[in-house]
């Protein structure tokens, strides 16, 4: 079989992570995670009002050819890998806000930057909002204002949700399940999917 690469995106709160980790279980794969120096990066370069979009946009896209380094680096070498966060979070982001604006959007449907590393197949976790809201409160953290924003606004969320399936992402609507239930829903979605090869896996 050739590399497996699962990646899962959604609003925060919906559980990725922990679906993540429960689905490499199932799988016998490996998780990669974010590291705080990327999410730091990243963040930076999102709050930086010095840059232009054009400027933004790239320095983005650098940062994940480096997180894409780093992953070749460690896990490149595994069969199956899940990532709970994949360039779709920002190409999403950034053409929601663009449509909001009634702008044309910058990134076309399907595009991952060279030397991005690319899924096989890439999951939106969908829960009910009442429980997602609950899940982010229960951090105990004070909210960005993109959390305030998910929280109150509808059109925003929605409006992620149809630019991610326009991304290819295939879509699982949960109930109030657990992680290992999501990852089972994860597992029975790639059985059934056209998008990679027949699988052969002992479950674990």
């Amino acid at each position: 079989m050739s590399r497996l690469i699962i990646g899962l995106e959604g609003h925060d709160g919906t559980g990725k992570s922990a679906t993540a980790i429960e689905v490499a279980k199932l799988l016998g794969g490996h998780v990669f995670f974010s590291d705080d120096e990327t999410k730091k990066a990243r963040q930076g370069i999102y709050k930086d009002k010095s840059l232009s979009t054009k400027q933004q946009m790239s320095a983005v896209e650098e940062i994940y050819r480096l997180e894409s380094d780093r992953f070749e680096a460690e896990l490149g070498h595994k069969d199956i890998i899940i990532f709970d966060r994949t360039f779709v979070s920002h190409s999403v982001e950034e053409n929601v806000k663009d449509i909001l604006e009634d702008k044309q959007p910058n990134y076309k449907h399907g595009y991952f930057p060279e030397g991005v590393v690319r899924p096989s197949i890439i999951f939106q976790v969908i829960i009910p909002e009442e429980e997602r809201n609950k899940r982010v409160e229960s951090r105990g953290e004070k909210l960005s204002s993109r959390d305030e924003k998910l929280r109150d606004n509808h059109q925003y969320r929605e409006a992620l949700e149809t630019e991610r399936t326009k991304q290819g992402c295939v879509t699982l609507n949960l109930r109030l399940r657990d992680p290992e239930t999501c990852a089972l829903r994860v597992l029975q979605s790639l059985l059934g999917s056209k998008l990679v090869e027949p699988l052969s896996i002992n479950l674990r």
